[in-house]
């Protein structure tokens, strides 16, 4: 694999995480309004943990091929 693909791969998947926590704590926000009825607390709740659970996957995948990246730039020089 290369690196500047895992580095994306991160980014994309950080971004996915981003919306996915974005999302549930919108529907979260909404609980309190009229169309909060039609809200699930429960998958929502699931939602925002999924989503930070995947953010921080995938900042580890970043930080990872960061990481890998300079070790190459140190060695290259």
């Amino acid at each position: 694999m290369r690196i500047d693909s895992a580095m994306s791969s991160g980014v994309l998947g950080y971004q996915r995480a981003e919306q996915t926590v974005d999302k549930a704590s919108d529907a979260i926000a909404r609980l309190n309004t009229p169309s909060g009825d039609k809200v699930n607390v429960t998958d929502e709740l699931v939602n925002l943990k999924s989503g930070e659970l995947q953010g921080e996957a995938n900042a580890k995948v970043i930080k990872t091929a960061s990481d890998m990246m300079g070790t190459l730039i140190d060695i290259r020089v």
